[in-house]
């Protein structure tokens, strides 16, 4: 299986991914690599690189929601060329919070989320690539910056997304939500 990550190996989930996906032809594109996702004409060179691959994982820390216009991009392409290829895309648990607050990140992560169940259905329902969205709680990479709550290891995190990308071609996995316990 050939999978390409919007991602820093070196960092965060990808590095996760890293170790998880091991086996497979894996290849990660960030700034480290002369690619920056926060640039459309970068998203349009990361959506034509895309077409060869089995699996597309979404995962960069990419703000003014750019993870959802990386998506955008990439899901046209390979649509247009009928490619079925599983796209995954990596959100937050954030994206249901429902309280006043002035960061935009949650509103981000809500995009991402409505846009990913929008072309869930396409992929269910049409021909076209599958998209899955699966959003965690707390990740362990961000103890430091809240130090009170319980998290979800990187490697943990990984594995879900392995897992989600060991599916058979004939089910979809449309969104999972995943949330370290409290208490």
């Amino acid at each position: 299986m050939k999978i390409l990550i919007a991602g820093n190996s070196n960092y965060g989930l990808a590095e996760g991914l890293k170790e998880s996906l091991s086996g497979h032809d894996v290849t990660f594109i960030s700034r480290s690599c002369g690619y920056d996702l926060t640039k459309a004409e970068q998203q349009q060179r990361f959506a034509e690189l895309a077409e060869t691959y089995d699996v597309i994982i979404l995962c960069s820390a990419l703000w003014k929601f750019n993870q959802t216009l990386l998506l955008e991009a990439t899901y046209k392409k390979l649509k247009a060329l009928g490619k079925k290829t599983h796209i995954i895309a990596i959100g937050s648990t954030t994206d249901r919070v429902m309280k006043a607050t002035d960061w935009l990140y949650n509103a981000e992560k809500k995009a991402l989320r409505d846009y990913c169940n929008s072309l869930c259905l396409n992929g269910v329902w049409n021909e076209g690539p599958r998209v899955s969205y699966i959003s965690f709680g707390t990740l362990s990479n961000m103890q430091e910056k809240h130090p009170d709550r319980k998290t979800i290891t990187i490697q943990d995190a990984a594995n879900y997304i392995k897992w989600l990308t060991e599916q058979p071609s004939y089910l979809h996995i449309n969104e999972i939500s995943i949330d370290p316990l409290q208490t």
